[in-house]
């Protein structure tokens, strides 16, 4: 027997990284942005692999640009969600201060009235990931859509999410941080270590080398303590990527997730970038 569909159904974008499998068993419906690489547009996750897209990306004529799914593709996934049986939609996505994602599915909310609304995580990848399967997690539970707003609000005040930049070119060309624009000249040698905080790209330190920028980065994450979950996320380093989570066994009550970032945001970060992220106890 098929069991019956959430009151509230949650909605996110492609940008919250969620494995396929992992949505598809929390019933989390994800709205793909849009890629495009030298004038060809692919919806994310379609027409181009992750990998091919890393492959190509240090060899592109003009950089890779991005951009949000129309408020109509949103208003698309809100009545099917609806369609499908549910009664109330959360939608969970980047925050605006990285994009105009939260925008667009505001606008594409406007029609469903109270049926619909809208939050914004303040992160992006799998920290933006773990907020929207802890509210579908709440939702399958039967929790009515207040309570599923507070437990995505809970777990956006415990979740954390670091990384090492390895080459700075394409943060630069992206213009999405602005501190980045000024000293350049002095950063282009080195490993960048960043945090997202509050919708903000907050910069760490650098170090000179791979080795102790992530060094730097497991001393950052040993800090958080006890991790209900943990993943790291990186652009087309996976051998690097596993052998890191391994070493997160232990701090994490589930088992470390890893996963390449989508190309979203590696058009913005580039090749060989690390990151983790962890939602506290």
């Amino acid at each position: 027997m098929i069991p019956p569909a959430p009151q509230v159904a949650v909605v996110t974008d492609s940008t919250s990284d969620i494995p396929r499998d992992v949505a598809q068993d929390l019933k989390i419906q994800i709205v793909p942005a849009l890629l495009t690489v030298e004038g060809q547009t692919y919806r994310d996750g379609e027409g181009m692999s992750r990998a091919a897209f890393y492959k190509r990306l240090p060899t592109l004529s003009e950089p890779a640009t991005t951009a949000a799914p129309s408020p109509q593709v949103f208003a698309e996934a809100y009545e099917r969600a609806l369609r499908w049986g549910a009664k109330e939609v959360l939608s969970i996505h980047l925050s605006p201060k990285l994009s105009g994602i939260l925008n667009a599915a505001a606008q594409g909310a406007k029609a469903f009235g109270a049926r619909v609304q809208t939050f914004d995580s303040g992160q992006l990848s799998l920290a933006l990931g773990f907020q929207a399967m802890e509210a579908a997690t709440a939702a399958l539970a039967g929790a009515s859509l207040e309570a599923v707003i507070q437990t995505a609000r809970r777990a956006q005040q415990r979740v954390h999410l670091v990384a090492m930049i390895d080459t700075l070119e394409y943060l630069r060309r992206s213009g999405r941080v602005s501190w980045l624009r000024a000293g350049l000249g002095n950063l282009l040698q080195v490993k960048l270590l960043v945090e997202v905080v509050d919708g903000v790209v907050e910069r760490l330190g650098q170090v000179r080398t791979r080795a102790k920028a992530l060094a730097s980065l497991h001393e950052l994450v040993r800090g958080w303590g006890p991790l209900q979950r943990v993943a790291v996320i990186h652009s087309a380093v996976p051998e690097e990527a596993r052998a890191y989570a391994a070493r997160l066994r232990d701090q994490s009550h589930a088992p470390p997730l890893v996963v390449d970032v989508t190309t979203i945001i590696g058009a913005h970060v580039g090749p060989r970038s690390l990151g983790v992220v962890g939602l506290t106890r």
